[in-house]
């Protein structure tokens, strides 16, 4: 098998592992902000695996395909909502791949990236487009410092993950 092969399949099982652990909110009875904590941990991990053991485009793929189907499952309410959180998680992926070599540190400085763009995006989204105000101040709050929790947290669990997986002969 070539080594496209091999990383276009690695790629395609991560946005599967990815996919199905964004989408237990809608079948394990999860309190919404508990959710967000766990799942997107686990997302943010799961995008550090695919940037660590595979490359920055496998990264990238799961940077862009996560907020197109957050829409689908109806965590993401509007459409427009897709593309802020598309260009965080690619921002976050980016600082991963392209500041690797300094670990954790780095990875902290993409979580806080991250939740600058989404807070910053959504702000300027909010003021060229009318929203109530119960659901602007939720998805502000939602794309703030929880952002930075489940990216350190994301960070930590995708590096030991990635060293698991390095370690395994192929």
């Amino acid at each position: 098998m070539t080594e496209d092969i091999k990383r276009v399949t690695r790629t395609g099982l991560i946005l599967a592992v990815t996919l199905i652990l964004q989408g237990l909110r809608l079948v394990l009875p999860i309190p919404p902000q508990v959710s967000m904590f766990v799942v997107g941990s686990l997302v943010n991990a799961c995008l550090i695996v695919a940037v660590l053991t595979i490359g920055r485009r496998a990264g990238l793929v799961g940077a862009a395909c996560t907020p197109i189907f957050a829409w689908l499952e109806g965590m993401l309410p509007f459409f427009p909502f897709v593309f802020p959180v598309a260009l965080g998680n690619s921002f976050y992926v980016w600082t991963a791949w392209r500041w690797q070599r300094y670990g954790l540190r780095a990875f902290c400085g993409g979580a806080l990236g991250k939740a600058a763009i989404l807070y910053s995006s959504f702000y300027l989204l909010f003021a060229c487009i009318a929203f109530p105000p119960a659901v602007r101040h939720m998805v502000l709050l939602a794309m703030s410092w929880p952002q930075i929790v489940t990216g350190v947290a994301g960070a930590v669990v995708g590096m030991e993950m990635s060293r698991f997986l390095r370690s395994r002969p192929e």
